[in-house]
């Protein structure tokens, strides 16, 4: 299995995983043409897409996914929550195949075995995402407040993740942000800082991880080396393991 990211921030997340039989794109953040765009420098036509996931409602993750599988003929596995939230983006004249999924409960996508993990984050009904084939497991778990024992226990046993590392605790509270979004962002539904994020790693029972990425980082209220710094310590590993998966470029494919 491979996972590649077309950047992920506050502007646009959005994921790639595959396998010698499918594509699967995770949330789709930017709008139509960039992410075309960004598909092409990573080699993809998104035609070749097998289907597109949604973690939830907001912009970042969503802004283009409509768009992209009405053009191109893609499904889009989503909650009855997300998609009530994202009503406005259906078209009428849009064409989509809506493919309603549950939390907790496993479903297949060509060889890969997908798990949706219930998260707390300010949205209607927010998920992230659990892939296994063979060979590997492997999560990406961004948008989320705090490490839950539900989320630990279903995270446990992966071989390689993304985890969000937004923020710094000191960054945010010294930040000019009002008051209210300080509140947002650090709350148990708004976004994960470093520690707890490092808190999370530490949970994994693996201790030989193949492969650490820290995505959705803020650009104002974290540090790329801080981050390196405190995920590293975390799991007893060189600050050059963790890759930060930024919003301009993302991350080039990467076995996990």
């Amino acid at each position: 299995m491979q996972f590649c990211s077309l950047g992920s921030g506050s502007q646009g997340n959005s994921f790639l995983v595959r396998n010698e039989k499918s594509i699967i794109l995770i949330d789709c953040g930017f709008g139509l043409l960039e992410t075309e765009l960004r598909l092409n420098k990573n080699n993809i036509d998104p035609k070749d897409i097998s289907a597109i996931l949604i973690t939830h409602e907001h912009e970042d993750h969503v802004r283009g996914a409509f768009s992209l599988a009405n053009k191109h003929q893609l499904p889009i596995y989503l909650t009855h929550g997300t998609y009530t939230m994202c009503q406005k983006r259906n078209k009428s004249s849009f064409d989509i195949d809506f493919r309603f999924i549950n939390n907790e409960e496993s479903f297949e996508i060509n060889s890969i075995d997908i798990t949706p993990i219930t998260v707390p984050h300010d949205a209607r009904e927010p998920v992230q995402y659990k892939f296994k084939t063979e060979n590997s497991i492997f999560a990406i778990v961004t948008d989320l407040g705090f490490g839950s024992s539900h989320l630990l226990k279903s995270i446990n046993d992966v071989h390689s993740i993304i985890i969000e590392a937004n923020h710094d605790d000191k960054l945010l509270n010294e930040s000019d942000y009002p008051q209210s979004l300080k509140n947002r962002i650090g709350g148990r539904y708004g976004h994960l800082c470093n520690l707890e994020a490092s808190r999370i790693l530490k949970s994994i029972q693996n201790n030989n991880l193949n492969f650490v990425g820290a995505a959705h980082l803020s650009d104002k209220n974290n540090d790329p080396d801080i981050v390196k710094k405190i995920l590293s310590n975390a799991i007893n590993k060189d600050e050059s393991f963790i890759k930060i998966i930024d919003q301009e470029n993302g991350h080039n494919w990467a076995k996990v």
